[in-house]
C-alpha cells in the first residue's frame, strides 16, 4: 500500500481521528484509510456519473458490509 502524507490539518480534526481510533481498536493508520474509504463511497454514490447500475449497486452493497460490521473489527 502506498503512503499518504496529509500536511496542516486542523488539530480539531486530528482529535476526532484519534477518538475514532481509540473508540473502535484501530490504529490511525487504519482509521483514515477506513474514513477515506467510507468517505469514497458517500462521494461516489451521491455523484453516480460515471457509473453503470452494477457498478453503483455494488458499492452500495460494499457500504451496507461496512456498516454491518462489528465495532472494533479489524477490516
Amino acid at each position: 500500500m502506498a503512503d499518504v502524507i496529509l500536511r496542516d490539518l486542523d488539530p480539531l480534526l486530528l482529535e476526532r481521528i484519534r477518538r475514532l481510533a481509540v473508540a473502535r481498536g484501530w490504529t490511525r493508520e487504519q482509521t483514515c484509510a477506513v474514513l477515506m474509504e467510507q468517505g469514497l463511497f458517500a462521494s461516489e454514490y451521491e455523484v453516480r456519473n460515471g457509473f453503470e447500475n452494477a457498478e453503483v449497486d455494488a458499492l452500495s452493497e460494499a457500504i451496507q458490509a461496512l456498516h454491518a460490521l462489528p465495532a472494533g473489527h479489524e477490516l
